[in-house]
């Protein structure tokens, strides 16, 4: 069976570049974006905001993997705690962190 890999930071410019590879090697891709879109070509998408904590749990929830790509200048310390919170709950097994801020 293959694991659920959740991606924050899914739709920006690295999230572009991660998302085809982890598609071309056969992983359940779901993004987590603060924009609703249709789940389209194997991607699942999940409204949510890291930010104010919205849909992070139903994000992490049967994600055996997250790789944490989303980042700002403003209250990315606050979204990557309510992250990491959420995997906590749902025993998410591992969790990537990559920061391109600063």
């Amino acid at each position: 069976m293959t694991s659920t890999i959740l991606l924050t930071g899914g739709t920006g410019t690295l999230g572009s570049h991660v998302v085809p590879l982890l598609r071309e090697a056969g992983s359940k891709v779901r993004l987590l974006s603060r924009h609703s879109r249709p789940s389209t070509d194997g991607i699942e998408y999940v409204t949510g905001d890291l930010l104010k904590g919205d849909g992070i749990d139903a994000a992490v929830n049967g994600a055996e993997i997250i790789l944490h790509l989303a980042g700002g200048p403003k209250g990315d310390d606050e979204a990557t705690r309510n992250l990491v919170r959420a995997a906590a709950r749902a025993g998410v097994q591992h969790v990537v962190y990559i920061s391109v801020i600063g």
